[in-house]
């Protein structure tokens, strides 16, 4: 029985994945250290887990959205003022 093997989209390092590769498996290339998923297996190929390219899309943002936010944000507090709030200080020694 021959080791399966596919290349590192990284990287393109030939990666042994092992006899029997299920999918799912995560492997980390021993060239690039990208951890990557088996994502098929006939042919076998490797590819970034799904969970990465979430978190990356969702950390994402644009400039105009946060301005966006930011603008939302003072109309909401506009007419907000300190002396609102009925708090009391404590000094710090």
């Amino acid at each position: 029985m021959k080791k399966a093997t596919a290349e590192c989209p990284e990287c393109a390092h030939k990666i042994s994945v092992g006899f029997q590769p299920k999918l799912g498996q995560f492997i980390t290339c021993p060239s690039c250290k990208t951890r990557l998923e088996v994502v098929w297996l006939d042919p076998l190929e490797l590819d970034y887990p799904e969970d990465l390219d979430e978190d990356f899309e969702e950390d994402e943002f644009e400039e105009e959205d946060f301005e966006d936010d930011l603008e939302a944000y003072d109309e909401l507090f506009e007419d907000f003022e300190d002396e609102d709030l009925d708090l009391e200080y404590e000094d710090e020694d």
